[in-house]
């Protein structure tokens, strides 16, 4: 086995100190390795010990797969021997089929077939398939196991020690924190850590999870230096210079000659990739569509005692809706008022949720005034709730109705249409299709989803927003994603799915359309006027 690196070995010592904590070290550090090894070491102390070893599921074809397991196989191939040497027996099992598939010197397990050689291709599938074992024989009849699993959500669910692996590249790694935090909190005895490079887009959780306080630069050690992030994760990072300082070389691409990482980083045309890879830099930047930096800006600027304070408001009873409404009418400046609906008529726990928006205009600045998010599957209650805020905004002391409301009707076409006739009298309403194309003299012709989007982005990136300093706005809006020119989100596992993005573009929007003027209609339906007086919602 290679002998430990300083940096490995300090990291061994801190999760004896630490119950959740991560290892960011250089590319080709050794992180696999060392995890392997101290989950051999935990196998080793207890019998009968669960030891979940999560590693990167890349769905990027079966050769990455393959290469994949090919790593692991590599990491646990050195730890074999050293279990021989403690006279324990460490092997590879299929845990569907009870089948040994490698075998190491040691104690004969009885009741076994014979072993079988398996290839890199047949790893891959059992890795993919989540029924790969190692386990530590204690005895005849008693082992230790680490179970090697994909990282996803379903795989990570069985309870002991966590190793999270390479989280930096793990696809929708927010919904896996969310699956492992209760399994660590079940047990006082558990442990969990992670090892990772930084990820190359800082939309990713391990970004916001791991990143370290701003302005943190220590001096190189050998052993790395520790912080503790902004989410309160205990963390040591060895980068490029740190394992310089332990003997650690980089060699040259061309010539293999060894060079100091100062002069490697200056002679690679990717200075952020190499930030990234070995200076283990959080570098801003990647596939979001509105900027960590812009984004915590525009959170300061709604802070309460910020320039334009904002709120934000999670809806779930009537006595929620009297709080928001009553906080409405007092906060309110006399700007003009855009209101946004980004609709949503359903209320499981993972189902997105409907987001409406009440947007001011104070000179050149927007502000998000206030933000409210509720799941309901009840039109009706939806519609009560629509109406008030409506009034609301109309009963500021100065400054009268909004404007003009706008609603997505992209999925909800028919409700949407229902929204606009009730509402008639009160406000204008406009209903904005994503899907349908919008032409701009002088621009090529774009989506309603692409030409509202990049509005909002444009407003926020000239620091003209001010949005709530709510956590849950930060991270819904971070799912929002520019890739090939194009707004895409994909809905984490609350269900959130940028819809405070949508909201604030809508409200935005209807403070700047001049799309169909409204006539004084008929009066609201039958069935919203006896929701409204019978005051059973």
């Amino acid at each position: 086995m290679q002998k430990p690196r300083a940096g490995q070995l300090a990291f061994e010592r801190d999760i004896e100190l630490h119950r959740t904590s991560a290892f960011l070290t250089r590319r080709q550090y050794g992180k696999t390795t060392n995890a392997s090894r101290i989950s051999l070491k935990k196998m080793m102390k207890k019998a009968g010990h669960t030891v979940v070893f999560g590693s990167v599921k890349l769905d990027l074809g079966r050769e990455i797969v393959r290469k994949e397991a090919e790593q692991i196989s590599n990491a646990f191939r050195s730890l074999m021997e050293a279990a021989s040497k403690a006279k324990m027996s460490l092997n590879l099992y299929n845990a569907s089929t009870q089948k040994e598939l490698i075998v190491a010197d040691g104690l004969e397990v009885p009741g076994l077939e014979k072993p079988k050689i398996i290839s890199f291709d047949d790893l891959a599938e059992l890795y993919e398939a989540q029924r790969l074992e190692f386990r530590l024989w204690h005895s005849r009849t008693l082992y230790s196991r680490t179970k090697v699993v994909a990282l996803t959500p379903e795989a990570v669910g069985e309870t002991g020690d966590l190793i999270l692996d390479e989280v930096g590249r793990v696809k929708n790694f927010r919904a896996v924190w969310e699956a492992v935090r209760p399994i660590i909190m079940s047990n006082p005895l558990f442990r969990c850590f992670l090892t990772t490079t930084p990820p190359p887009d800082d939309t990713h959780f391990s970004f916001e999870l791991l990143s370290p306080p701003v302005g943190w630069d220590p001096a190189p050690v050998p052993a790395g230096n520790t912080y503790r992030s902004e989410l309160g994760v205990f963390v040591r990072r060895v980068t490029a210079f740190d394992a310089d300082c332990d003997g650690v070389p980089i060699f040259d691409d061309d010539t293999g000659a060894i060079v100091s990482p100062a002069v490697s980083r200056q002679r690679d045309h990717d200075k952020d990739a190499w930030d990234r890879n070995y200076g283990v830099k959080f570098v801003a930047g990647g596939t979001g569509a509105v900027s960590l930096l812009m984004l915590d800006n525009a959170q300061r600027r709604g802070a309460p005692g910020g320039e334009l304070r904002c709120e934000f408001f999670q809806i779930e009873s009537d006595s929620d809706m009297d709080f928001a409404c009553d906080w409405i009418k007092s906060n309110l400046r006399d700007g003009r008022i855009g209101l946004g609906w980004d609709l949503a008529t359903t209320e499981k726990a993972s189902s997105n949720p409907s987001s409406f928006t009440v947007m001011e205009e104070v000179g050149a600045e927007y502000a998000a005034r206030a933000k409210l998010i509720w799941k309901t599957n009840d039109p009706k209650i939806a519609m009560e709730r629509v109406w008030r805020l409506v009034s609301a905004v109309k009963s500021r002391p100065k400054g009268g109705r909004a404007r003009r409301m706008c609603v997505d009707a992209t999925n909800e076409r028919y409700f949407a249409s229902q929204v606009r006739d009730d509402l008639r009298g009160e406000i204008p309403v406009e209903l904005v299709v994503a899907s349908e194309t919008i032409e701009i003299p002088g621009r090529p012709p774009q989506s309603m989803k692409q030409f509202l989007g990049s509005r909002l982005v444009e407003v926020i990136d000239d620091n003209h927003l001010a949005l709530p300093a709510e956590r849950y706005v930060r991270e819904d809006y971070r799912l929002v994603r520019k890739e090939r020119g194009a707004f895409t989100c994909e809905p984490d596992a609350q269900g959130r799915h940028g819809d405070t993005f949508d909201s604030d573009k809508l409200a935005l929007h209807a403070l700047g359309s001049e799309r169909g003027r409204t006539i004084l209609p008929p009066q609201p339906s039958k069935a919203i006027l006896e929701t409204m007086q019978g005051g059973s919602l």
